[in-house]
Formats: structure tokens, C-alpha cells, sequence
């Protein structure tokens, strides 16, 4: 709880700050106000992080207090962020050589709203210092004062290198020996040998702690782990293992299926807790070890907040916030991270921020490392990867739910969601048409940003309801109602439908939006005017939605950072993609980090404004195959060849090269007139027949994905021109990338090649020749489409000998399951050490479900085939 006190703080702090700085945007006292509250705030934080030293060891009058300041630190956030935005700083600026009374008087007589709203803000920023300092004062007259015992020391950030391998190895051990575990299930405690097995377990826990080697291995698994998990730990945590094995003992009693699912979600939370915190004192877990044995009423819950309590204060906030996805069937990553960063709930670790352009990492980096890290420590599970091994979405399995939603009783004395979460819930129950949230079994985090004094709750009450005449009309008269000082940073339409001009037009008074999705929505047309009053707005994503593509060319946007178009008319590998033009001003949007499937015009002149935004990251453009076009991309790529890590094209003109305007412009875009950063290229997806690859793709040292989608090129020049990019892990071709009906991996090519991804066209046989082909390769994914010729009797993979490393081949289609079931039995093999497997997956099937067999394969199996006759034919 002190470690997220702390963070409102610090958000405080970061603003005034910037407030104090800039005296010509503060008028009258208020800036005697705010350095008191500054100064005050700072002081209570160097005692917070004292606080934050000794997480849960707070007793309820240190709570109590915390909660006030947190409240206090979030409500003048609000007040001095509205402050700052509602002035003119450059009328502001023109009189303040005149003095503060001539600029009071300036506004007074030019604004007189304006200076009645700022007059207002002030008299509540004055309200606050008293209100601070009554706080501050309660502290010294009630003695909070921090408490003796051993600090605890803040998880460390996410390791990468040789480090990062090691934890998804553990990973990768540890989900399959839960995938083993049968014991905990209702058939398995009703079996005949149930009173066999508890009493050995009573025996064995009673000498020394340690289980047995007699007992069944699977019973060994279920309640401890096996000594592959153990020394997979760091030698530190490997010493512990007896204490270890007591605590997940104690979680293990028997309350069925849905128990034995807690259990196995609390294993993986404790273990990779100890694998990334190998810190965790002998004292420490003998204390966790003693308090269940203190007959506690919920272990796992308590393993769970020990597993918690190991969490950094930027962590605990970001996975406190996943209680906004609670109607969310899945949870998409990107949009989860960036709805992190609209909060403000990342970003604030030091030496974060500095983007592109000012070293460091984004926001939005940050935000990646903590989905990486809560994944990692079992408090998400990713549910939907990319062909790369990218996660895409994540779930919450339903005990780790039930955890977050349960922790905010027991830190902020309340039994609902914040006001900040509810409010959320409230607007995506809306737009999905559901009913409102039931408040009185809703328990979840106190931390949230937009606290608001108990009178202000009761605006969220008196909103209309989905029952009205129309639900989107319910969603505006709830926007209106929201409290005055209340900043609503995100707005999440994702799959409305019914959105009118009218409603687009309100949402545009929504000043502080931060984060806008109109994603699969029906909108039609999106009102300009009305968009660009959002000027703090960081990312608009209007993907899947039929707006007219010149009605973003008058999207003129600052501060936004993501803007994601785009909408496929068919599914499918042959899919038509229907983009938006290029915003005319996009020149000025310096602080733009995604600008997806966008088209330019013809002679591709939009591209010079693309030059100057020196903090791109991911750029999709739509493309004419001509010279002009050819140019201004590879003067783009020269200026953003130390930001840009990813490139998508599509051309809409067949036959033509990155390459065709002669070579100077490949020499201008990676020599220049002045020295220039590595390119630093990580991804390329190029669509649409062309010539030939660019020459600079042998120069991308970071190169490690590329998509070929319709390129119909030479299969063996590009090929060759591949091998030579050192860092490729993972090759996708899609439909008729290559001409030939044969692929073949020569010796000394792909070294670092570990993913090969197939989607349809004309290829029918996979074909590697030597060892040195593609030494590295683990996976090949192939995509059998309407348009795949499969032929009875022919392989599709031949030499797997020589692929050392192969894991898995996947094949994907409509099957008919019936036949393929029959087909696998018949030519079954028992094997009990399998090189590698083959997975039949259905590409009809619900995510999740489809898998239909795996197969084992021993190292005699060279080729694979398929009958035709398994594939349903349309």
C-alpha cells in the first residue's frame, strides 16, 4: 500500500513541478500555494519510502493515513493539471511583462470564463494546502511512524540477455509439470487409494518435511515440486526447498477442481516469485511458513500476497488495473500497455521517458517490460500468440481475479471498486449492453488515479441506465455527469455498435481524453472539428470501422502518439485493405510513435512530413509502386534509421523495387551527408508484387522478422538475398510470395532462423539439403489454405534430419476431424522419446481450442505428409 501511495505522489510531485517552473501560467497566490504543497508532498514521500521499505507491516493507523495522503495527492493532480491546461499560455506570455495584475486583468476582460474556471481552480488549490497540511500535522499528533523490521527489498526490472533465456526455460519446465497434474481433481481425491495416499503424505511430512522418493511422482509434482524445478532456482532460493515445500503443502487441501486450479495458479505465482526475487530472506519465509501454519483461512491467498508484496509499486498498479477488463473475454496486449500509459501508471520509473529522441525507454516500453514481468510471474496468462511467438492477448485466470478484486478490502477499508474502475466498468457495460456492475461483491485496489471526495461518488449513481432509448445516448448523459475536477483519460468503444455523428461530437468535449478506440465500430465518419479539440489525445484507434479515408486528412493531434487505421474487407491470406489518408499535418505531430496502414498519394509527397517525427517507431504505409514513392520512402528511412524498428508497405502498383530509383537513394538513406545512428530495423512486412528486395535489407543488422504477403518474387534470388541477414529468426510467407512450387534451404544459409511460417500459395514441398541450412530452425507453421496444393503421395517437408533443433511442425487447415483422427491411429507409432512433434490444428476452431492431436515423431521420420482426403474441400 506504501509503495502506491508513493506513486500518486510521485505524480503530484512531476506536475508541480512543471507548474512552479512556469510562473507565467499561475496567477494571483496560487504559487506560494503549490511550492507549500510541494514542499510538504516531498516530505511526506522521503517518509513514504520508509514505509515502502517495510510493505506489510503496517497496522491500520499507518494505513489509515496513507490512504489520506494518496486521496489527497490524487485530487491535486487533478486541480493543477486542469490549472495548467485551461490557461493561454501564449496570451499569458504577452503580458507578463505588464505584471500579474495586468494579466489577471487581461483574462478578466478577453476570457471572462476562462478566468472565472481558473479563479475557481485556485480557490480549490488553496483549500488543498490546508487540507495538506492538516494531513501532515495528523501524522506527527497521532505518531505514525515506521515500523521496525527487516526492509524489503523492490523486485528488480525485467532482466534481458543470457537472464531473460534462463526464465523462459524455467517457464517453459514449470507450465509442463502443471500440465501433469492430475491430483487435486474430484476423480482423483474419489479414488480408491485416497486414504492411502493422505496417510503416506501425513507420514512422510511428519519426519524431516521432505516427501519420500517411494511416493507416486505425480503426487510429488502436485503438492512441492520436482528437482528439475529446484534446480532450475538460483542457488540461493535452492536451499529453501523444505521451507518451500511446507508452504505449498499447506495451500494444497482438497475443495475440488476449482481448488486444484488455485492451487496450480499459486505454485507458479510462488516459484517464479522466488526465480525473480531470489532475495527473500530465510526470516521472510519462515514468516510465511509460520503464519499458515497458524491455521490461516487462506493460504493460497496469503502465498498469493507474499507473491504480490514482491511486485515493484509501478507493477502493483498496472496489475490493480486489470480489474477495468473484467467484462473482456481476452485482453489485448498493446492495448492494455497503452491504456497503462494514458493513466499514467507507467513511466515514472527513473530513468524512463526519455523516448527515441532523448535516450531511455517510452512509456510504452516500460509498459511492455511489465506485461512481460506479471506474465512471467503467473498473474496473467497469455492466451493468443503471433506466429513469432509474439502474445498478442492475456487472460486472468479466475483465482488471480478473485485475489485483485479481493486485495482493495484489505488495503483501503472499502467492499466496491474504486471510482476510477467502476466508472470504467460502467462505460464498457454500456457498450456491450450489459447490465451494471454489481458493486457489493466487488473488492478491488484503492489506488487509482481519479479519487474523488466521497460527495463527488454520487454523480456515477444518477447515470442513465442501458435501458434507455438508446444506450449511446445513456453514455453521453454519463460523461456529462462525471465530476467537474474529474479527468477521464481513456474512452474504450471497442465494438460498439449504434455510434451516431451526435455522440462522436459530445466525446469531443472530453478534453482530458488521453486514449480514444473506436475499433470495430460502425462509425462512418469521424468529425474532424470536433477530434482535434482532444489535445492531449495519445492514441486514436479507429481499426475495423468504415470512416471515409479523407476524412483523417484533417486530423491535427500534438500530442498523439499511436494512430491505428486500417480495415480488411474479406478474411482470409487474400484479404483487400481499405486505409485512410495520411493526415496532411502530420509533419507537426512530433510525438507520433505508430502511424499503421495509412496511404499516401501518388507521387507520395505526405512522406516528408513522416521525415521529421523523430520518435516513430512502427510505420505501415500504403504505397504507389513509382519512382517519386520509391524516393520519399528512402529519404524516411535514412532520417528515422535510429527510431524506426518496424515497416509494413503495401504496394498498390505491381512490379516495382524498393531499389528502382537507381542507387542513390539507397546510398542517401543509409550513409547521409552526417554520421547516422545503426539502423536499427527490427521488423518488415512487405505486400504486393514486386521486383525484387531491397538492397539495404542485407545492412539491417536487428532485422528479425520479415513478411512476404503476394510479393510473387523469385523464390531462390530472395532466398539468397535472406541468408544474408544474420539476425532473421522468422520468416512468413503469405499466399504467393515466391513463384516456385518448391522451397529449398542450400547449405550455409539461415543461421539464426528458429520460425518458419507458410500461409497458402503455390509452394507444395519444403525441401532442406544440409545441416547448415537452417541449424537453428525449432518450428515450421504451415497454413494449408483453399489456395495450398496438397497432393496425395508427395511430401511437404523433406530432410528434417537435417534440421538438429526442430521442437514442432503445426499444421493448420480446415480438417475433417473424423478422417484425420483415423488417418493419425493408423499410422501411429509408440515412441517414448520423441524428437520432434507434429500438431494438427483446426483453423475453424475458437482461440484456445485448436488443437486436434499431437503426434510424436522419432528421429527416423525424415518427411512429412498429408492425405488430402483430411481436408474438408469447399
Amino acid at each position: 500500500m506504501a509503495a502506491l501511495t508513493q506513486g500518486a505522489i510521485d505524480g503530484l510531485l512531476g506536475v508541480l513541478a512543471k507548474a512552479i517552473t512556469d510562473e507565467a501560467q499561475l496567477i494571483g497566490g496560487v504559487p506560494g500555494d503549490m511550492q507549500f504543497i510541494k514542499d510538504e508532498m516531498n516530505s511526506m514521500n522521503g517518509f513514504l519510502l520508509h514505509l515502502t521499505k517495510t510493505e506489510g507491516q503496517h497496522d491500520d493507523q499507518v494505513r489509515a493515513w496513507m490512504k489520506q495522503v494518496r486521496e489527497i495527492a490524487y485530487v491535486a493532480e487533478d486541480c493543477v493539471q486542469r490549472y495548467i491546461h485551461d490557461m493561454v499560455p501564449n496570451e499569458a506570455a504577452c503580458c507578463g511583462s505588464l505584471g500579474a495584475l495586468a494579466a489577471m486583468a487581461h483574462l478578466l476582460l478577453l476570457h471572462p470564463k476562462k478566468f472565472r474556471r481558473l479563479h475557481n481552480l485556485g480557490k480549490q488549490i488553496t483549500e488543498l494546502k490546508a487540507r495538506v497540511r492538516d494531513v501532515g500535522e495528523r501524522r506527527l499528533r497521532y505518531g505514525v511512524t515506521v515500523p521496525a523490521g527487516p526492509d524489503v527489498k523492490l523486485a528488480p526490472m525485467t532482466p534481458a540477455g543470457q537472464q531473460e533465456e534462463k526464465r523462459k526455460a524455467f517457464v517453459r519446465a514449470l507450465d509442463l509439470e502443471l500440465q501433469q497434474d492430475v491430483v487435486g481433481s474430484k476423480a482423483w481425491w474419489r479414488a480408491k487409494h485416497q486414504a492411502r495416499l493422505r496417510s503416506a503424505l501425513r507420514r512422510a511430512t511428519a519426519v524431516g518435511g521432505l516427501l519420500p522418493a517411494a511416493l507416486p511422482s505425480v503426487v510429488l509434482r502436485y503438492i512441492s515440486f520436482s528437482r528439475e524445478i529446484v534446480g532450475r532456482l538460483p542457488p540461493l532460493v535452492q536451499s529453501e526447498a523444505a521451507t518451500m515445500h511446507t508452504i505449498l503443502k499447506k495451500c494444497s487441501r482438497d475443495d475440488g477442481v476449482d481448488d486444484a486450479a488455485a492451487f496450480r495458479c499459486t505454485k507458479k505465482m510462488f516459484l517464479c516469485a522466488l526465480f525473480a526475487y531470489p532475495y527473500a530472506t530465510n526470516q521472510e519465509l519462515e514468516k510465511l511458513k509460520e503464519k499458515l501454519e497458524g491455521r490461516a483461512q487462506d493460504p493460497k491467498k496469503e502465498v498469493m500476497i507474499f507473491c504480490y508484496s514482491m511486485l515493484s509499486m509501478s507493477q502493483k498498479s498496472c496489475l490493480q488495473y486489470l480489474t477495468a477488463f473484467l467484462h473482456e473475454t481476452e485482453i489485448s496486449r498493446t492495448s492494455m500497455v497503452r491504456r497503462w500509459v494514458a493513466e499514467g501508471l507507467v513511466g515514472k520509473e527513473p530513468g524512463g521517458g526519455g523516448g527515441a529522441g532523448g535516450g531511455g525507454t517510452t512509456p510504452e516500453e516500460e509498459g511492455e517490460c511489465y506485461f512481460t514481468e506479471l506474465a512471467f510471474r503467473g498473474f496473467i496468462r497469455p492466451a493468443r500468440f503471433s506466429d513469432a511467438g509474439t502474445v498478442k492477448s492475456c487472460v486472468m485466470e479466475k483465482p488471480v481475479r478473485d485475489f485483485i478484486l479481493g486485495i482493495t478490502g484489505s488495503e483501503n477499508f472499502e467492499v466496491s471498486l474504486p471510482a476510477h474502475l467502476e466508472r470504467q466498468l460502467k462505460i464498457r457495460g454500456i457498450v456491450q449492453r450489459l447490465q451494471p456492475p454489481q458493486q457489493v461483491q466487488r473488492r478491488a485496489a484503492d489506488h487509482w488515479r481519479k479519487i474523488i471526495p466521497p460527495c463527488c461518488n454520487n454523480h456515477c449513481s444518477d447515470s442513465a441506465s442501458p435501458e434507455e432509448d438508446h444506450p449511446m445516448d445513456a453514455l453521453v448523459d454519463f460523461l456529462k455527469k462525471l465530476p467537474e475536477l474529474y479527468r477521464l483519460n481513456v474512452l474504450d468503444l471497442g465494438g460498439c455498435k449504434g455510434l451516431k455523428k451526435r455522440h462522436l461530437k459530445s466525446f469531443g468535449d472530453v478534453l482530458w481524453l488521453k486514449y480514444l478506440s473506436l475499433r470495430n465500430t460502425d462509425v462512418s465518419h469521424l468529425p474532424t472539428c470536433h477530434i482535434n479539440k482532444l489535445t492531449l489525445l495519445e492514441t486514436l484507434d479507429i481499426r475495423g470501422t468504415s470512416i471515409q479515408p479523407h476524412d483523417t486528412k484533417k486530423i491535427n493531434l500534438p500530442k498523439l502518439k499511436h494512430f491505428l487505421t486500417g480495415r480488411y474487407l474479406t478474411p482470409g491470406e487474400k484479404a483487400s485493405l481499405i486505409a485512410v489518408q495520411m493526415p496532411r499535418k502530420i509533419g507537426s505531430m512530433r510525438c507520433m510513435e505508430t502511424l499503421s496502414h495509412v496511404q499516401v498519394s501518388k507521387y507520395g509527397t505526405e512522406l516528408r512530413g513522416v521525415a521529421k517525427l523523430r520518435q516513430l517507431r512502427k510505420l505501415g504505409v500504403v504505397i504507389h509502386g513509382n519512382a517519386d514513392s520509391t524516393a520519399h520512402l528512402g529519404r524516411v528511412l535514412h532520417a528515422l534509421s535510429g527510431c524506426l524498428r518496424s515497416l509494413s508497405v503495401f504496394v498498390t502498383t505491381q512490379g516495382w523495387t524498393l531499389d528502382e530509383v537507381s542507387s542513390s537513394s539507397t546510398q542517401e538513406m543509409m550513409m547521409g551527408a552526417a554520421p547516422r545512428p545503426s539502423f536499427i530495423l527490427e521488423n518488415l512486412d512487405i505486400k504486393g508484387k514486386i521486383s525484387g528486395l531491397p538492397s539495404w535489407i542485407t545492412k539491417a543488422q536487428k532485422l528479425a522478422n520479415v513478411t512476404l504477403r503476394h510479393t510473387e518474387l523469385s523464390g531462390e534470388d530472395a532466398l539468397r538475398r535472406l541468408a544474408s541477414v544474420l539476425s532473421l529468426r522468422c520468416l512468413k510467407l503469405n499466399g504467393a510470395a515466391f513463384t516456385e512450387q518448391q522451397l529449398v534451404f542450400r547449405v550455409v544459409q539461415f543461421k539464426a532462423l528458429k520460425i518458419l511460417v507458410l500461409e497458402g500459395g503455390p509452394i507444395t514441398t519444403v525441401t532442406f539439403l544440409a545441416a547448415d541450412a537452417a541449424p537453428a530452425l525449432e518450428k515450421i507453421v504451415w497454413a494449408i489454405g483453399s489456395s495450398s496444393r496438397v497432393r496425395d503421395g508427395e511430401d511437404l517437408i523433406v530432410g528434417i534430419n537435417y534440421i538438429p533443433n526442430l521442437k514442432a511442425i503445426e499444421l493448420r487447415g480446415d480438417f475433417n476431424t473424423t478422417r484425420l483422427m483415423d488417418w493419425v491411429q493408423d499410422t501411429a507409432e509408440s515412441t517414448s522419446d520423441p524428437r520432434y512433434r507434429i500438431r494438427y490444428m483446426s483453423s475453424t476452431a475458437p482461440v484456445g481450442n485448436e488443437l486436434i492431436t499431437e503426434v510424436p515423431k522419432t528421429a527416423r521420420h525424415t518427411t512429412v505428409s498429408i492425405p488430402v482426403a483430411v481436408i474438408n474441400q469447399h
